[in-house]
C-alpha cells in the first residue's frame, strides 16, 4: 500500500510539472522605456529586504532550502523523487548526492530573472525544478498575467491554471504562506474577470476571503493581505452596490477603504499598495474618494522602485493619474 501511494504521489508531480511547463511560448516582454534591473552576483542578495518588502520572503540559500525541506517532508520526498528522472534539471539531480548549492543557485537565479522583468525566463526555469521552483514560477506568470497580458481571455486563462496548480502543490507545504497567497490572488483576480453571475456561483468568494483572512492573523505586518481584502470589498460593491454587498457578502464600501487604509500605513513605499489603493476607490465610483485617489497616485510616482514588477506598478498609476486628471 505505502509504494501505490508513492507512485500514485509520484504520478501526480510529474503531471503537475508537464501540465504547468505546457504552456503558451509567446509572452510580451518587459517594456523597454522603463528602468533596467541588474541583481547578478552578490546584488540579489544584496538588495534582497527591499525586492521582498511585501513578501517578506527568506533568501533562498542553503540553509533556507534545507529548512523548508525538513520542515515538509511530502515536499523533500516529491523532490527527492523528481530528482530521480532521467530528464530532471542538474539543479534536482544534485539533491540525489545531498548537494544544495545547485538548487540554491538555480532558486537565485529565478528571482534574478523575475525582478528584471524577465518573467517567461524565470517562470520556465521555476517549473524545472520542482515543486519547490514552482511556487515562484507561479508567481511570475501571477505578475505577467496582471501586469503585462493585454488580453482578458488569456488572464482568466491564466489564473484558471495558476489557480489550479497551486491547489496541486500545496499539499505538500500546507503552511507556505506565499504559495497560499499565490492561490488566493489568482483566485481574486479571476473574481475580478468572471460575470456577476459566474462569480457569485463559482464558490470562490468565500473560500478566497478566508483564505486571505487567515493569513492576515498570522502576519498582521504585512500590506499583501489587507490589499486584496479591500479589492475584494471593492469589487462586490462595484458590482451589486453597497446595500446588496453588505446584506449577501458582508462587503462594503467602508470595509474596502478600512482595509486599504490599513495596508497602506504598513508598507507606504510599496507602489502596488498605492495602485490598488486608487484602482480599489475608482472601483466604488464615489467622487469624494477623488482627492485621496490624486494623492495615492502622486505619491506612488515619487516612489524608488526596485524590480521590473514595482516599475510596471508605478506605470500603472502614471497611466490611471493622466485618466483621472483628464476626467
Amino acid at each position: 500500500m505505502l509504494r501505490l501511494q508513492l507512485n500514485f504521489l509520484l504520478l501526480a508531480a510529474l503531471v503537475c510539472v508537464q501540465v504547468i511547463a505546457a504552456q503558451p511560448e509567446s509572452w510580451h516582454a518587459y517594456p523597454g522605456e522603463l528602468p533596467a534591473f541588474d541583481y547578478s552576483g552578490e546584488r540579489l542578495q544584496q538588495y534582497w529586504p527591499q525586492l521582498t518588502a511585501a513578501s517578506d520572503l527568506p533568501f533562498p540559500d542553503q540553509a533556507q532550502l534545507q529548512a523548508l525541506l525538513q520542515r515538509y517532508p511530502k515536499l523533500q520526498r516529491r523532490m527527492l523523487e523528481l530528482a530521480q528522472q532521467p530528464h530532471a534539471h542538474p539543479a534536482l539531480k544534485a539533491l540525489a548526492q545531498q548537494q544544495w548549492q545547485p538548487l540554491a543557485d538555480a532558486m537565485q537565479q529565478v528571482w534574478r530573472l523575475h525582478f528584471s522583468g524577465q518573467f517567461q525566463q524565470a517562470y520556465e526555469l521555476g517549473v524545472q525544478l520542482g515543486p519547490v521552483g514552482n511556487i515562484p514560477a507561479l508567481y511570475s506568470r501571477l505578475m505577467y498575467l496582471t501586469l503585462l497580458e493585454p488580453n482578458e481571455d488569456a488572464r482568466l486563462a491564466g489564473f484558471h491554471q495558476v489557480s489550479e496548480h497551486s491547489r496541486q502543490l500545496l499539499p505538500l507545504a500546507p503552511e507556505h504562506a506565499f504559495a497560499r497567497f499565490g492561490l488566493a490572488y489568482a483566485q481574486a483576480r479571476t473574481l475580478e474577470l468572471l460575470s456577476t453571475s459566474a462569480a457569485a456561483s463559482s464558490g470562490l468568494l468565500d473560500d478566497t476571503r478566508e483564505r486571505l483572512q487567515q493569513l492576515q492573523q498570522q502576519a498582521p505586518q504585512s500590506a499583501l493581505y489587507p490589499a486584496a481584502l479591500g479589492g475584494l470589498h471593492a469589487g462586490i460593491v462595484e458590482r451589486v452596490g453597497s446595500f446588496v454587498g453588505r446584506l449577501t457578502y458582508g462587503a462594503s464600501a467602508d470595509k474596502a477603504v478600512m482595509e486599504l487604509e490599513k495596508a497602506s500605513q504598513l508598507q507606504p513605499g510599496l507602489p502596488v499598495i498605492h495602485y490598488e489603493f486608487a484602482r480599489s476607490l475608482r472601483r466604488l465610483d464615489d467622487s469624494d474618494y477623488l482627492p485621496r485617489i490624486q494623492q495615492l497616485l502622486q505619491q506612488c510616482q515619487q516612489l524608488s522602485v526596485y524590480s521590473a514588477e514595482e516599475a510596471l506598478n508605478q506605470q500603472n498609476c502614471h497611466t490611471m493619474w493622466s485618466q483621472v486628471t483628464a476626467e
